[in-house]
């Protein structure tokens, strides 16, 4: 049924086609695109000059696209990735990472931001180093090699840094950071509560640093109440600046940053 309906459809389109052919052809708009430079540790600086990457991002529609990087100063491709949804990091898609030299360092593909099929990757001179299977509703499986070629044991791809005051506490953190809060004077005399979010980074060598508030949006905190809300924000940092050491998070087993954000609450009783 529905093949015949697009014959209809095309078959009643025929003279139209036909005048139009004499038309100029429709030129399709180029997309949209965005280049932004990172250095060596992953901060966005300005220009290319001392950057470490060149960032493309083409915009498919207002929510979708790819993402292709590029080793600076030679200009290689470092990777390719396909995004349902790009404000929100939704892969969807067959994504790719390369080493400097050309060699695949890493595939997989994604489906709504779920990796759907086999991940591999690979050392730099081509030798298999992982293969994750991850199937609907299974848990992942998999084998890893060393550079030799030989059988490791197997370790998961991801591994979130571990906070080594409390080794698989969740929580601990957060709880933490909510036992070095001290309420600020200020914000108590204005009356100033509610939520802080605070973003960090735990670094490849397990120390937190790049410690800053997140800020509210725009007109969110009356004029008034400025200096309080401020206040707690600086609480809130300090507190995190009092965070103990953890174990780095590790991506393929290497040592990697990762990027967190954690809520500082402030009440008045």
């Amino acid at each position: 049924m529905y093949f015949r309906l697009l014959l209809a459809a095309s078959m009643a389109c025929v003279t139209a086609v036909a005048h139009a052919q004499a038309s100029p052809p429709v030129q399709t708009p180029t997309p949209p695109a965005e280049t932004k430079y990172f250095d060596a540790d992953h901060h966005q600086v300005l220009t290319e000059a001392g950057a470490a990457e060149k960032r493309v991002t083409t915009f498919r529609d207002t929510v979708g696209g790819t993402v292709r990087a590029f080793y600076l100063p030679s200009g290689k491709l470092k990777l390719f990735t396909p995004y349902a949804d790009l404000r929100h990091s939704l892969r969807h898609g067959t994504a790719s990472e390369y080493f400097e030299n050309g060699q695949l360092r890493f595939q997989a593909t994604y489906k709504a931001g779920k990796v759907v099929g086999d991940l591999v990757t690979y050392y730099a001179d081509g030798t298999l180093k992982r293969r994750d299977h991850h199937a609907p509703d299974q848990p992942t499986s998999g084998e890893c090699f060393g550079p030799d070629g030989k059988p490791v044991p197997y370790y998961p791809y991801e591994q979130m840094p571990v906070y080594s005051v409390a080794p698989g506490d969740q929580a601990a953190v957060t709880r933490d950071v909510q036992l070095n809060t001290r309420y600020p004077a200020v914000a108590l005399r204005q009356g100033v509560y509610g939520i802080v979010k605070v973003k960090f980074v735990v670094g490849k060598d397990g120390q937190v640093k790049n410690i800053a508030p997140v800020e509210p949006a725009k007109d969110a905190v009356p004029a008034k109440l400025a200096t309080g809300y401020r206040a707690l924000q600086d609480a809130a940092v300090s507190a995190v600046q009092q965070l103990k050491s953890f174990a780095p998070g590790r991506q393929d087993g290497e040592p990697v940053s990762v990027s967190f954000t954690v809520p500082v609450t402030f009440r008045i009783k």
